[in-house]
């Protein structure tokens, strides 16, 4: 059979003939960025291979237009016999854009160690006279076996049963997950002490089977163990983040605690629950209130004994993420008419009103202003480009993520760019390049306007942005009238999210993802799922007001709205600029 082998011969598999790249990756255990979720339109799977390949169809070559022969498709490349392949390894890299702050809350955790008090003569069983539940027999076992001069005898206890019998003083810990489509971030805790221990981020692993929640779904429907291929590599990945925040000196087995906040879909499958029903008409979840998941039963990456809560979310796609996000933020405490926006593949948006008056919704934004679906898009990687601005001579100038040379443009640089390119008239409100670029025109080739000599934008990524910001701008202006408010009557626009963290408001205004009127206050919060999350861990208030915040908030489907296509298409355009 064929050998394919990866980077130098670090790895390799035997190949069937007529077998993707992409397929030979996915079963070596490797990672490779497949934002179509392989079907060989978003030519975001490039490899550098050498050997018995397919020839190029006429798709891969349009795809790879301008790169050398050796880079290939790896979804469309096809084995005809022994090959070498080097991966990206900006594959595996995502820049931490994390901004991590908590609430300051009482340590209550659900997880909490109790000193065991010293055995007595009596002859009541000893377990029976603890003031908790100690009901497996494993337990009782450690303690009949418990030598009463030993040192450090303690429960751990999650709620009011024990679910471990220790005899060290070892740190009980517990972590806070965020499960974003794009991104995996976990922060790590002493549940003795409440103080932080490390946090770690990194690309969720999905990635390489779809770029978005739908493809993901699509790939459980289409294939009979996708559901189990999509959380191996998911639990995979945590307990590899996990290991790395632990250090040398902590172990898997003192963390008896996760809380994992996420849309729906990740939740899903997280959980093992199959994520078809979320795609299909009424978009139906199988769970939105919090589950709680034994560690031993689920085989997740942690202490055995210890629980996996899965926080509460309010429908399909206003899901835990935006719950845990809101609670991160104290909304109870947020100006009146604030706006809560979460920007990425899936936009969801609430309206806080007041303290008891939410309403939200939820928009489809597609992966471009993740930097995908774009020609020369890419992650928040070393090298991206991630901001653009132009300068007093009219020039463009732009900075890279690292200082490093660029190798593409990454969500919060195709907005400025685009915001940039408005500004200097190069594109016109419709989105089209305009003829008259002046200084710009010779950087204006065909339909692609080129920032440096590699790195360009073409007229279907303006198209992608247009989409994209005509979908939120839609969904701010629908929850506006729904609550019947005006664009004047906001007091606040907050924005979370690792992405919407680097973002310039300006250009966001500019492009019209936020309302060009709006004139007060834009507030980036940065990762406040992940900071929900460690609430949770902290805290077990914060899950039952989760729960609450939950059940109260109003949902309006836009898809259903009467008013959101026509909306939709008045809003594609550009803003006109202002003199």
């Amino acid at each position: 059979m064929p050998k394919v082998t990866f980077n130098g011969g670090k790895f390799s598999v035997e190949a069937e003939q007529g077998e993707t790249l992409l397929s030979c990756i996915r079963r070596s255990g490797l990672k490779a960025e497949s934002t179509c979720g392989g079907r060989g339109v978003c030519g975001k799977c490039r490899v550098s291979a050498h050997g018995e390949l397919s020839p190029p169809d006429e798709i891969e070559r349009k795809l790879l237009e301008g790169q050398e022969d050796k880079v290939r498709l790896a979804c469309r490349a096809k084995v005809a016999g022994d090959i070498a392949v080097t991966l990206s390894d900006s594959w595996t890299r995502l820049q931490s854009a994390s901004a991590f702050g908590l609430r300051e809350v009482a340590l209550e955790s659900p997880v909490k160690r109790v000193v065991l008090p010293e055995k007595d003569s009596s002859a009541v069983p000893y377990a029976e006279t603890l003031p908790f539940r100690l009901r497996d027999p494993q337990l009782l076992d450690k303690i009949a076996g418990w030598d009463a001069n030993s040192n450090h005898a303690s429960a751990i206890l999650f709620g009011d049963e024990a679910i471990d019998v220790r005899f060290d003083g070892k740190p009980v810990l517990g972590a806070a997950v965020d499960v974003g489509t794009t991104g995996l971030s976990l922060c790590l805790f002493d549940l003795d002490t409440g103080e932080t221990i490390g946090c770690s981020s990194a690309l969720n692993p999905q990635t390489a089977y779809g770029g978005d929640v739908i493809t993901r779904i699509e790939y459980c429907r289409r294939e009979r163990d996708g559901l189990s291929v999509l959380r191996l590599a998911l639990i995979q990945e945590l307990g590899a983040m996990l290991d790395q925040t632990l250090g040398q000196n902590l172990g898997r087995d003192q963390v008896y605690l996760m809380s994992a906040a996420g849309n729906s879909t990740m939740l899903h499958i997280l959980a093992g629950v199959n994520p078809l029903s979320l795609a299909l008409a009424p978009f139906r979840p199988a769970f939105l209130k919090p589950l709680v998941l034994d560690a031993q039963r689920f085989g997740l990456p942690i202490a055995p004994q210890g629980r996996l809560v899965l926080l509460p979310g309010a429908a399909a796609y206003v899901g835990a993420d935006i719950i845990a996000g809101l609670t991160a933020i104290d909304y109870r405490s947020a100006p009146p008419c604030t706006l809560f926006i979460d920007i990425g593949t899936n936009g969801e948006i609430v309206l806080i009103e007041g303290p008891d008056r939410l309403v939200a919704t939820s928009c489809a934004m597609g992966p471009a202003l993740e930097g995908m679906n774009i020609s020369c898009g890419c992650r928040a990687v070393p090298g991206a480009i991630d901001s653009v601005t132009v300068g007093d001579d009219g020039e463009l100038r732009f900075t890279t993520i690292g200082a490093l040379p660029p190798i593409g443009i990454c969500g919060s640089g195709l907005v400025d760019l685009v915001a940039a390119l408005l500004c200097t008239g190069a594109v016109a409100p419709g989105g089209a390049f305009t003829t008259g670029a002046g200084r710009f025109s010779d950087r204006l080739r065909g339909d692609r306007y080129f920032l440096t000599e590699n790195v360009f934008i073409s007229q279907k990524d303006i198209r992608q942005v247009q989409l994209a910001k005509g979908a939120a701008i839609t969904a701010i202006l629908t929850l506006l009238g729904e609550a019947g408010r005006s664009v004047s009557d906001l007091q606040q626009i907050t924005v979370a999210g690792s992405f919407g963290y680097h973002l310039n408001p300006e250009s966001l205004k500019r492009i019209g993802l936020l309302p060009q009127d709006y004139s007060g206050p834009v507030a980036f919060v940065g990762n406040s799922s992940l900071s929900g999350a460690a609430l949770v861990v902290r805290s077990q208030e914060m899950l039952r007001d989760m729960e609450r915040l939950a059940s109260i908030i109003r949902v309006v489907e836009l898809g259903a709205h009467p008013d959101f296509s026509r909306r939709f298409i008045s809003m594609l355009d550009f803003p006109a600029l202002r003199r």
